[in-house]
């Protein structure tokens, strides 16, 4: 089993100039808990991983 990545399936993020829409699904929290609450559910839902990065935002990645 690969432990490279198969694809990034979605960004979280807090910051409206971070925000770029279209491919992967990119999503505007409203603040840090939102964000986290949004992670979280996607990640389940398609039994992916996250990544947090020091700004704070997060990438829903399969593996």
């Amino acid at each position: 089993m690969s432990k490279e990545i198969q694809g990034i399936l979605a960004f979280v993020t807090t910051d409206k100039n971070r925000y770029l829409g279209g491919q992967p699904l990119t999503l505007l929290a409203k603040d840090e808990e939102e964000l986290l609450a949004l992670a979280t559910t996607v990640a389940k839902a398609f039994k992916a991983d996250i990544v947090q990065f020091p700004t704070g935002d997060c990438m829903v990645i399969k593996k």
